[in-house]
This record gives structure tokens, sequence and C-alpha cells, in this order.
């Protein structure tokens, strides 16, 4: 990717550049409504806001932190702003973005790989950063997340762009505009196209236009992806493809920038980037160029259809090409033909509706007694058989329309005829696409037409027809169609699935309208090892008959253990239907639960029931005579270890009422006597109900004190005539899941008492098994589990994260048998063992690192037949056990995680979610009690940012290393200073041969110190272009920027500060706005904005950099005298580079020779790290004291003395030798002026004068 990016900002200038001429560029947040996750008291969200005096802080620094902005309607957001909280090193380094539309539903940000895009943050928590939105978003809503920061998350921001106009074209499938380019040809090395779109037509044509010498440019959907074909007339085509599902109504962003032969094409920012084939790079273009359509089949289209759909805001480079067209001047010169298309967007009544299960079907009418019949529909699915239309004439016989085998075929029967079995295409159709059907059906003649190939039979059939078309079921012995059905005609008539009567469908909850709820299960291919894929409406399923594997991917269990395991192997949706496996390998069965993935990372599971829609309660008077037992898709035990495993869970309880009490409430004398209750997992009559608490005997608004008679405890318990509710959720772990209702108080069916009950699925969050993650940070820490019994057949499940090459992760012994599962150099696992009959091993090597501080899943299991080890679900190997008897292992030792038995070969980095025959080990639980070298989470080393200056941090878990090549400090933090201590007559000088830099932007930094008040300090040169920078002390010790970039010379003093007093100073300086403004930052002194007024026409860019000088230039008889440190001029570090071991040719130095200094700066450290050491083993005070008994006490205390006495010895004079000290540093402290408000006017007011002395430090 990185070699893109020089293409990329060239090929989204233009992009930009609109955004700048719309002058899109303005504050949002003035009239947002800021809202978080949570936040610190006198922290909160409203201080969030750029430049405010405070900042939002997260209660907890962690990934699942938001700041959310309502921006009060759709808005077009082209940048955004951060900063930190002021004067501290709380800041957010690094976040992502997300957007919506209604506040519930995001779609992330994602980078030109798909991935979600990491913003860059800031440095310190003053200075503002600003990032700006390639292609803007266009939202309502939109939610940051840090992802990276320094100390606390503490946030300022600002949202940048305007207010969104959206300029409309809606085509119909037969419109199109033709812009007429014979007037004005194209003829182009470059150019950009952006534009939204929506539709819900897997194909057509959006964009085309060609030109005489065989250049075309053709834009098309083809089956649902985005397809580019381009020929810059060396008549070879170039096809770019990119999207998918991209007819699902809903809007999508598309840009396209070309730069000769270089092309990027996006889709909702997903980029891939291709080259024209051939060697022209200029597109000519003098014919037509069609939008929404062409007129005929031409070169380079592959769809014949043209786009059915809306489009919005298409730029044909800067210019709005929907604007033009809708405020077209009749004395334009710019000649457009518009064809059936409109300037809104209709929302067009395609309802599609889902046959959810095999019951599921229409009863539509068609007309009866007649002689010939027509129906037509859409359809898509994934189920091999299925019944589409059934019609029973009302002479003898009927008609079938049927998927067999993926296959459409045709059964009709009629009077005096036989059965008659249609079976015309070859073609699999059960392939999740939509496909359109019409069957017709006259005297002696039956056509079918699928996907537009029609098919006749021409025989005897003579029928009346009935009234009653069966669509998708509802015929005994025959199976229902399960998927999506869209444009049902009967006769010609079209009717809505939204407007279909009760009566006229089955059955409820069994069809879905509005919506086509399909997933395509197989792509990607979720089974592994080779497995085949086979899917339904409801589930994949994965052959692994030639595999060696069972369960649902290939893999040990059928199914994932929850729906949080199911989102770490699958890709997801908003919902999708599972079944769960809650404990794995153990004894509980699966069972299908309904898994809700939240765009906030919030995983819910629906655990459903038979009584989840709202039911009446009438005619049952007495207290808890109403009886309704729920039965769950899954028994008590399975539930049970759900919610044990889950964070939290929740079931809505409601019940409203006419008449009917409740509670009987308020409750005298402790006398509860309720006319309903709930029973609870363990068969207790509950005294409360949803919303309220255990023991309270009220509802939720006797509660919250808002209950409608102020008297009761619950609303219906007023026992008023209109309806009432009372209701809420019930959260009590250990009361879930609602097992029983009882309801009474309904009257008899003649009277007005009556009420309706709701209770919702059992709804729970979270798995705390991928919560219960532990941190090994010392080679020797362990965890010591009870010893495992793993007999003849056993497995062992767990993830692990860490940059150590080789370690032993688990280790348990016996007299004679043991386990080990270990990593080996980085790419390869281990699992060794022996179960009385001599060694046994099976690895697995990977071509990748498993080293790279990235989670990687380990499964071992050991069976009577073989034993296999699994790893990221994947990679497999597996060895066969030796003939004979299968012996059991026999393991007596503790099983201990993180190293051997003997504390040896120990591992460092994270482990979680350990699963022992199906049974989770509660390492997180261990951790808590504080044992050596362990920890709960997953927290190393780096996550304190210990690497400072920008210098890039490598997790050790032990320890960590600091990269500190993009920067201009070395040492092991990146905190020492490199500088040189210059005379009048050195001169260090950086030569940019061969690659000469342009630039409109820099960042430049120098540090430096002086007595003497002038001299030279950086300077940039071009002979080329004569344009020049210089950076310099006046002979009045101000700090000087001179520079001519082309358009004048200009100068620029940093105004009211001495620099020539001999402290050190860090001055940087950086241009903005396309090189207007100038930005010197000094040491913590405000910064000093100058800005300049160039003309339209004028250059700004620094142009062919050839020469760096530092302390002089080869022109100047004198240079600086004095230090200079912290050298950076974008990217280059020329003194890092000056004192590097065989440094570079282009880096140099002239005159008297130069030494490496630094400059009096002291190297900033971190405080010393306490040194872990692991605690004495116990001891067994009766076994020793019996030892004792049988030595001489005296020569054993003698014996032990000395050993005392040599190991205190040793570990004085190591200790020693690790905080030993050597080198020398520079004093530069002013006498005498302690007064002084700042430290240069300490200098200026010092009785002594300005100290520099040398001194060093001995031990002794």
């Amino acid at each position: 990717m990185a070699s893109w990016y020089p293409l990329l900002f060239s090929i989204f200038f233009s992009v930009i550049a609109v955004s700048v001429a719309d002058d899109c560029n303005l504050p949002l947040l003035h009239r947002a409504v800021l809202t978080a996750t949570s936040s610190l008291r006198d922290r909160g969200p409203q201080s969030a806001k750029l430049d405010d005096g405070n900042a939002w802080t997260a209660a907890s620094s962690d990934f699942d932190q938001y700041l959310i902005i309502d921006l009060g309607q759709v808005m077009n957001v082209t940048g955004v702003s951060t900063q930190g909280r002021p004067h501290t090193s709380e800041y957010v380094m690094e976040y992502g973005i997300s957007y919506g539309s209604n506040g519930y539903d995001y779609a992330d940000y994602k980078a030109p790989d798909g991935n979600i895009k990491m913003f860059k943050g800031n440095r310190n928590g003053d200075h503002a950063h600003r990032n700006i939105f390639e292609v803007p978003i266009i939202a309502q809503w939109i939610r940051v997340n840090p992802t990276r920061w320094r100390d606390r998350i503490s946030l300022r921001l600002e949202l940048y762009g305007c207010d969104y106009v959206a300029d409309n074209l809606y085509f119909n499938g037969s419109s199109l505009v033709r812009w007429d380019l014979m007037r004005d040809p194209i003829a182009a090395l470059r150019e950009s196209i952006r534009f939204r779109f929506r539709t819900n037509s897997a194909d057509g044509v959006l964009m085309y236009s060609r030109g005489t010498q065989g250049d075309y440019f053709a834009l098309q959907l083809k089956d649902n992806r985005m397809l580019l074909n381009v020929d810059l007339g060396s008549g070879m085509m170039t096809s770019l493809s990119v999207g998918s599902l991209l007819d699902d109504n809903v809007w999508h962003d598309v840009v396209i920038s070309r730069n000769r032969r270089e092309i990027v094409f996006s889709v909702d920012r997903v980029m891939i980037q291709g080259k024209v084939k051939g060697e022209f790079a200029r597109l000519n273009l003098n014919r037509g160029f069609y939008i929404g359509g062409v007129p005929n089949r031409q070169v380079g289209l592959s769809v014949v259809q043209n786009f059915t759909g809306c489009m919005e805001n298409l730029y044909l480079n800067s210019t709005n090409f929907i604007h033009e067209i809708k405020n077209h001047d009749q004395y334009s010169t710019i000649v457009y033909d518009i064809v059936n298309t409109f300037h809104h967007c209709p929302d067009l009544p395609i309802i599609p509706v889902t046959f959810l299960t095999e019951k599921s079907h229409a009863r539509l009418q068609g007309y009866e007694g007649v002689r010939s019949l027509n129906v037509s529909f859409n359809f898509r699915t994934y189920e091999n058989d299925g019944l589409l239309i059934f019609h029973k004439f009302t002479s003898e016989g009927y008609l079938k329309l049927f998927l067999e085998e993926g296959k459409v075929k045709v059964e009709i029967t009629t009077a005096g005829n036989p059965r008659v079995l249609l079976d015309n295409y070859d073609d699999m159709f059960n392939d999740g696409m939509w496909h359109h059907v019409i069957l017709s059906v006259q005297t002696n003649k039956l056509i079918i037409n699928v996907d537009g190939r029609p098919m006749t039979t021409e025989r005897l059939l003579t029928m009346t027809t009935g009234s009653l078309y069966l669509i998708g079921g509802g015929v005994y012995g025959n199976k229902g169609f399960v998927g999506c059905m869209g444009q049902i005609t009967i006769d010609g008539n079209y009717k809505l699935p939204t407007d279909w009567k009760e009566e006229e469908y089955c059955c409820e909850n069994e069809l879905m309208f509005d919506a086509c709820h399909m997933i395509d299960r197989c792509n990607p291919n979720p089974c592994k090892h080779e497995g085949i894929c086979h899917q339904t409406s409801k589930e994949f399923f994965c052959d692994c008959s030639h595999t060696g594997y069972s369960g649902a991917v290939c893999h040990t269990s059928l199914n994932p253990l929850s729906c949080v395991a199911y989102k770490n192997v699958h890709s997801v949706g908003q919902r999708n239907n599972v079944i769960i496996d809650v404990d794995g390998s153990g004894p509980l069965k699966p069972f299908p639960v309904t898994c809700e993935f939240l765009a906030d990372g919030r995983i819910l599971t629906h655990l459903s029931h038979r009584n989840e829609e709202t039911t009446m309660v009438d005619g049952f008077q007495e207290p808890g005579s109403f009886i309704q037992d729920i039965m769950y898709d899954a028994d008590m035990d399975q539930i049970e270890a759900l919610i044990n495993r889950s964070t939290t869970c929740r079931q809505l309880l409601q019940y409203t009422c006419k008449n009917s009490r409740l509670l009987n409430s308020p409750v005298h004398d402790n006398q509860f006597r309720p006319f309903s209750w709930w029973v609870s997992r363990y068969n207790q009559k509950m005294d409360y109900w949803g919303g309220s608490l255990p023991g309270s005997h009220k509802c939720e608004c006797g509660i919250m004190g808002g209950c409608i008679d102020p008297t009761k405890w619950c609303n219906c318990d007023a026992g008023l005539e209109s309806w009432v509710t009372d209701g809420g959720d019930i959260t009590q772990k250990e009361f879930l899941p609602v097992r029983q209702l009882r309801f009474g108080d309904t009257g008899n069916p003649l009277d007005e008492k009556e009420g309706k009950y709701t209770l919702g699925p059992l709804i729970c969050e979270g798995d705390g098994l991928f919560a219960n993650v532990v941190t090994f940070r010392v080679t020797d820490a362990t965890i010591n589990l009870p010893a495992f019994d793993m007999g003849h057949s056993g497995d062992i499940y767990f993830e692990f994260k860490t940059t150590k090459e080789s370690a032993v992760f688990i280790h348990s012994k016996g007299p004679t048998d043991y386990i080990k599962i270990a990593i080996i150099d980085g790419d390869q696992l281990q699992f060794q063992y022996m179960a009385g009959a001599g060694p046994l091993g099976v690895s697995v090597e990977t071509s990748y690192s498993l080293a790279d501080d990235n989670w990687h899943s380990v499964l071992v299991e050991r069976n009577r037949k073989e034993a296999r080890m699994v790893v990221d679900g994947a990679l497999k190997a597996e060895v066969m056990e030796p003939p004979g008897p299968v012996r059991a292992l026999h393991l007596t030792s503790d099983l201990v995680v993180g190293a051997s038995v003997e504390y040896q070969d120990g591992y460092v980095g994270c482990i979680r979610s350990l699963l022992l025959n199906g049974q989770l080990a509660d390492l997180k639980g261990y951790a808590d009690r504080g044992l050596y070298g362990v920890s709960s989470g997953c927290v190393g080393k780096c996550e304190s940012n210990p690497c400072l200056n920008n210098g890039t941090c490598y997790e050790l878990y032990e320890g960590y290393t600091c990269d500190c090549r993009w920067t201009a400090f070395k040492g092991p933090i990146c905190a020492d200073e490199i500088g040189v201590n210059m005379q009048p007559s050195s001169v260090v000088k950086y030569n940019f041969v061969g690659s000469y830099r342009s630039t409109i932007s820099e960042k430049i930094r120098v540090g430096f110190t002086t007595t003497n008040p002038k001299g030279f300090l950086l300077g940039m040169f071009s002979d080329i272009s004569g344009e020049y920078m210089i950076i310099m002390i006046s002979n009045s010790g101000h700090l000087r920027i001179i520079f001519d970039f082309g358009y004048e010379r200009q100068e620029v003093i940093f105004p009211n500060q001495n620099f020539g007093l001999g402290q050190y100073h860090d001055v940087r300086i950086s241009r903005e706005d396309s090189g207007s403004k100038l930005v010197i930052q000094v040491d913590n002194y405000e910064p000093y904005v100058t800005k300049f007024n160039i003309k339209a026409s004028a250059d700004a860019q620094f142009n062919n950099i050839q020469y760096m000088y530092i302390g002089k230039n080869e022109s100047m008889t004198e240079g600086f005298i004095g230090c200079i440190s912290r050298v950076e001029f974008d990217d280059i570090y020329p003194l890092k580079l000056l004192f590097q071991e065989n440094g570079p040719s282009y880096i140099s130095t002239l005159g008297t020779p130069v030494n490496e200094d630094f400059c009096g700066v002291e190297p900033v450290t971190h405080p010393p790290e306490i040194i872990e050491t692991r605690p004495p083993p116990e001891v067994d005070e009766d076994r020793l004291r019996s030892i004792y008994r049988r030595t001489d006490s005296a020569i054993l205390g003698g014996v032990l003395a000395i050993i005392f006495l040599a190991l205190v010895i040793m570990a004085v004079l190591i200790g020693r030798y690790f905080a030993r000290h050597k080198g020398e540093y520079l004093t530069q402290e002013d006498k005498g002026a302690d007064g002084a408000p700042d430290p240069d006017s300490a200098v200026v007011r010092a009785a002594t004068g300005h100290q520099v002395q040398r001194r060093k430090e001995w031990f002794i």
C-alpha cells in the first residue's frame, strides 16, 4: 500500500479541491449535540469542542469508548481536527470514525484496503491535528472511537463541512442523459468522477462514452458489482471491479480518478488500483457522453440493461453535472439531451417478501373460470427444493411450478391427459441470485420464461382456471419454498405484499415483508480444511467426510460456542440465526439463537421461545388461574450455561390491562396476595414485575414513583377502564429465564376485564470466555491449575498473543506420562505427549509468524485413534496412535500454564479462553489473586507508550524496544539528543542529489543553544529555481526566518525573545494552507502565525530543493557558534545520518571538524521498573523438621549461614554492576535570579552570569 500514497494524493486532490472551492470547510459543532459512552465528572462530552479549556475524558481508557456527535441533519463532512486535554499528556494518538443516519446503525470509515481506517491523532494535549476525508462523509451522526492514546482518553475536536445539497437524477431503465461532445470533445490526461447512487437492480449502464480513435469509457453494474471498462485507444480493454451487493437500495459512494495510465477505482472508500493497458495515456472522447444508459449496444459494455435507480451529485472533475442539467441555460454552449429522467428519487413500490420457513406461503387470487393464466415473479433462494406456484383448476387437474435439486420444473395435469413434467433448464437456480420467471398457459400451449429464456411446449391442454394461487407452499406433501420473492403478478394484477390481508398468507412470524432476509453463507467459504460448503436459507453445512474433521466448519464442535465466537470466525450481518454450543465439547447439546451485532461492537444473543407474540388473557378471575408454561428453544441446563457465561442478561415482561389488577398493591402487613406473577428458573413464585426489584412487591412505576394512581404500586392495580401497561426488563441473572406466567382478575368473557401479556426473548450480552484474559509478564511466571485428567480422550483450546518465538504454553507430568504445548521459532506449534508407550508429537508449521502480537487459536485433541492440532481454525496436523491398546494419560502434577513444571522455557504474552474438555479454566480469577508475574487483561509494556518523540514501540511483554528511525533522537526510548557543537567555520551539508524535493508544506525542527547572538542555524537552497529558506539568529538575538519561494522575498521575526543567552531552545516551523501560513512554535511559547497574501497566479511551492546547510552555507565567512540538535526537515534527520556508522555520502561536514554533542540536554528516563522475583516455594514444615532431626544442627546452620552470606555479597555486586552509570553531563543553571519569571529573564538578571560547567560523576 505504501506505493499507492503518492498516487492517491494526486488522485484525490481534485476531490479535495472541489470541497475547498465550494467553501465546504465550515465548523459544524456549534449546533451539534455531543454524547459519550462514558466520561469523568466535569469532563463530559460538552467539553469536547476544539480549543475548549477542558476536554472530554472517558471514564475508562479502553477500546469501547465513543464520542458521538449528532449534527441535527444530514451534512457534508469534509474533515476533522482533534486536540487532547490542554497542558497535559492526555490525548488521543489514533482513532477510528463511523457514521450513520439514525444514531443506531453505523458504518465504519474504510481505508482503501477495505479495513477500518485509523486516523492519526495528536502528539500532545495542546496542538490541533487535522485530517481531511478524501471522500466526504454524508451523514447526520458521527462517532469517534479512540484506539491509541497517551495517559488517558481525552479529546477535543471540531468537524468541518457544510450543508449537504443533493442534486438527483432518477433513471427508470429507459432513461438517459446524452452530453454532446461533438462541439467540445474531451482529450484528457487525467480526470476524476465521483457520485452517489442507489438501486435495486443488479445490472445497468451508469456511464458510457467513446471516441472515433477507439477510446471508450464504460461504467456499469454487473451482478451486484461495479465494473469499469476502459480503453485509451490501444484496442486492449482494462477492467476493474469493486464492491458487492450494490442492489440493496442504499446509497453508495463512487470515485474514479485517472492520471495518465494510472487509475484508481473506489466504491464506499474500498479502493483498487490498476494500470490501463497499452501505450496511450490520453482519453479522447468525441461522441456522446451517456449517463444512466445508452440507446443501443456499445463496445466495452458487458450488460445490456440501462440503469434503474437514482444518481446524486455527479461530479465530472469539479463540475456538478446534475446541477448543470437542472440549471441548464438555453444560451449554454454545452448541449444535453435528456430522456425520461426526473430530478427526485422516488421510493419505488418494489417490496420483496421472504418466506422464512417451509410452512410459510401466500394465497393470492386470480381470474376464475377462464381458459388461460399468466403468473410472473422474481425469486432467489439457496434451497435445493421448494414449491414456487401451485394452482388447482376448476376443471380436473392442477399446475405446479417448483424447484427440484436446484432446477426449475413444471408439472401439469389436465382433464383427460396424463401428468406432464417439464424439465427444460439445465441451470441451477438456487445460487442466491435473483431470477425472473414468467409462466403462461393457454389451450394446448405452455410457455415458461426464466431469466429471459422462453421455452414453449405445445400439446393437448384444456383447463378452466380456479380462483386461488398458492405461492411458496401450502400443499401437503410438497416442501415449501424458503427464500425471497418479489413482483408477484397473477393474471396481470400485482398486489404489494405489505397490503396482503391476514387470510392471504401463512403464517405470522414466518414471512418477512419489505426485506429479503437472506445471507450468502458460503461466500467466503466458511468450511476449513477443504471442506465443501452447502447451504440452505438458515445455515450452511460443511461436508467433512474427506477432511478428517467434524463440526459445523470441520472443527471439533458442530457449532460455535457463542455469538461472540461466531463473530470471531464468520462474516456477520446485523442479525444472524445461529446454532450455538455453549460448552463446546461438553455434554450440553447445541441450540438455536439469534445473534445481533450492534454498531458499537456489542453482541447480543437472543434466545427465543414459542410465546413471544402478545397474548390475550380473558375469563380467568382467580389469582394465577391462567397458566402459560414457556417453552424455549433450549433446555434449562443449556440456558443456565448461557446465562453464566454472559456478562448481563435481560428479559422483557409486560402486562397491558383494562379493569384487571396485577400485583394487588399496595401490600399491607407483608400480606402479598397478587393476582398475577411469574415463575423463575428454579420454580420460584416471584414477588415483583418487570422493571422492578426483587422483594419490592412493585412494578416499575412503583419504584420510579410514576404510577397513574400514586397510592398504587402498579398502573394496572388502579383498575382503570382504559388500557394501561406495566412492564420492563428483568435483569437479575439468578432468576432468569421466566419459566412460567400466571394471571388472574380478568373476569369472564362477557365483562370488561381483560389483559394481554408480552414476554420477550431472553437477551444476553457478552461472553465471559473471551474476557477471561491474562498476561504473563515474566518468563518464569505460571498459573498452576489442578491436575488435568485427560484420560483416553481430552481436548485443550486456548488463544494466545505474543512476540516470544520459543516458549512453553502448557506442561503437566505424571510418573512417566506428560503433555507439553509449545511454540518453536515463531512459526511452529508443537504438541508432545507420552502415554506410557513412548513420546509422540504433532506440530503445525505456518507460512506466517505466530509471534506477531496478534491473536492465534490453538486446539489440541487426543483421542483413542489420533492426536491432532489445529492452528487458527485452518491449519491442522495429526499423528496416529501406535497399534495396540490405547493407554490413558496419567498426569499427577499441576497443569502448569506459562512455563514448564520446572519454571523453565517460560512464556510472556497473553492467553485467553482456556477450555479444558469444554470447561472454562478461570485464569483471570487466578491472576486477580496477585500471582507473581501474572496480571489480568492483556496489557503489554507498550500500552504506556514508553517510546518518546514519536518513536515506535515493539512489544516484548517482559520489556519493549523502541524504533527511533523516524525521529531525530536516539537511545533506548528515543530520548537522547543528537547534536553538534558548531565553530565559526563549521558546516554540515546535506545534498539532495538525485532526489530533489519540492514542497508546499514543510515540517521543520531545530534545537540550539548559544551565547553569541547571531548566526545561521539551518537553510535550504535551490540553485535551479533560486528559491531558499533560512533560519537564523539576528545580531539582536532574535529568531529570523527568511525565504523566497518564487513569488517574493519574505522575512519573519519571532518577537520579544532573545535567543542568544545560552538557554536551549526548541524551534518548530511549518507551512500550512497551501503555503500561505507560516507557524513558528518556540519552546512552550504561544505559536507565532504569519499569513501571506499569495496571488492566485503565484506559486507558493518550494521547488527543487538541492542543499540543506547547518551552521552556515558555503558562501558565508562566519557561521553559527553554539550547539545545534534535533534537526528535522520533514522525514530527513541530517545529524542522525551524519553521526551514524558508515553514513551516506550525501551528508558531510566542511571546515572545522565537528563532534557529536548532546547540547546540554539530559535525556529523559523512565522510572526504573520494580524487578519481580519469584516468591519462595511453600515449605512443608513437618517434613523440614524431620530432616533437621536427622542432621547435625550446628553444621547445617553454619553451612546455611555461609551460603546466605555469599548470596548477599553476590547480590550486592550484581546490583552495583547493573546500577552503574558512566558519563558526563553539563549543568546550565544561572545563579542569583530567583525572582525571574522565566529562564531567559533569569539569564539577564543573573548575578554570577551563566555558568556552563562540565562535571563528572564517580562511584566510590
